[in-house]
């Protein structure tokens, strides 16, 4: 749901008693030193592949999650036509489209970080990405142009203006149509610091706004709590 990474909301830790008597603490500071002295260490193992196949490294909770983003827009999509993923980060959507029909798949990806870019090639050699801003990119026209958690993060002063010329963009890119997501909703347990981090949208007023411009809109909001998926249609 979310193109970062959250935290949940932190319970409520008990502060420990005041200890005024010198002896009470001298008799905790032994217990502590005891408990550190004899307490086993306890070590996490590095997994060599957590940056390629982790969600969290493309902000996401879980592999279902953005597996279930990826499978609302690409609803009308079909293995014959070409993708064009905006912001595609690690370039899962490749992953996902070329196991899920078993077949070569016309993919273009663009991606701002060039970190990302170079996890995508690791993760999928010849995966053709480049790391640029949609808005300067020169690439082809796909039939289908697609971004998932594009308009999600307070990145720019005015996110929904913002989107709104992106938009625009991927239509000029696109022979067939495009579609997108956006965050409508965050789950009751997320931390009010990372909550402050979102752009949470007004899918009626995208609704409304969409269908006066562009006319050929569909809305889908059956996959995922808390997410919408637009597609426009040339």
């Amino acid at each position: 749901m979310f193109k970062n990474l959250f935290n949940s909301k932190k319970e409520d830790v008990p502060t420990a008693p005041l200890i005024n008597d010198e002896r009470e603490l001298a008799m905790v500071e032994s217990d502590t030193m005891l408990n550190e002295a004899t307490r086993p260490e306890i070590t996490i193992p590095e997994d060599p592949d957590y940056l390629l196949n982790s969600p969290e490294v493309v902000g996401w909770l879980s592999v279902e999650e953005q597996e279930l983003l990826f499978s609302a827009l690409i609803l009308f999509y079909t293995p014959e036509q070409s993708i064009l993923d905006v912001g595609c980060g690690r370039a899962d959507l490749f992953g996902y489209l070329r196991d899920l029909f078993l077949s070569n798949i016309n993919y273009q990806g663009i991606e701002l970080n060039e970190n990302m870019v170079n996890l995508a090639q690791q993760k999928y050699p010849g995966v053709n990405v480049v790391a640029s801003d949609i808005q300067l990119a020169s690439v082809e026209k796909a039939d289908w142009v697609v971004g998932s958690g594009l308009f999600n993060l307070k990145d720019h002063p005015d996110m929904e203006e913002y989107a709104k010329k992106i938009i625009d963009v991927m239509l000029d890119k696109c022979n067939i149509g495009i579609a997108f997501n956006l965050l409508t909703g965050t789950p009751e347990d997320m931390a009010d610091e990372d909550i402050a981090q979102l752009h949470i949208h007004s899918p009626s007023r995208w609704l409304d706004y969409l269908i006066e411009k562009y006319s050929k809109v569909i809305c889908r909001a059956d996959y995922l709590s808390g997410d919408v998926t637009f597609f426009i249609l040339k």
